[in-house]
């Protein structure tokens, strides 16, 4: 493993500070490859908010499994077709608006 300190170079909105993480230099290698301009720091911050995010969506769906009972999968299958549906009918309107 790798031990990295990043300064912040980029301020951001919010109160920030300074720490250390330890990674794979595999894993550094390829965010400094994926980072680009935003930097180490900026690119790890939206993956730890993204991380965070599902977890605060899986803790809420498991709260309301736990008081209204487990999604029925069926319904969530005739759901996603339903919007499928929808949406690819608007793409085949807008194609064939900009045919037209």
């Amino acid at each position: 493993m790798m031990y990295y300190t990043s300064a912040m170079d980029t301020p951001r909105p919010g109160k920030t500070r300074v720490t250390s993480v330890s990674l794979q230099a595999e894993t550094l290698e390829a965010i400094r490859t994926r980072a680009g301009k935003q930097g180490v720091s900026a690119y790890i911050e939206e993956a730890v908010q993204r991380q965070l995010q599902r977890e605060a969506i899986d803790e809420y769906i498991a709260g309301a499994e736990a008081e209204h009972g487990p999604v029925d999968q069926a319904e969530v299958a005739a759901r996603v077709e339903r919007i499928r549906a929808h949406h690819s009918a608007h793409r085949s309107d807008a194609t064939g608006a900009d045919t037209a």
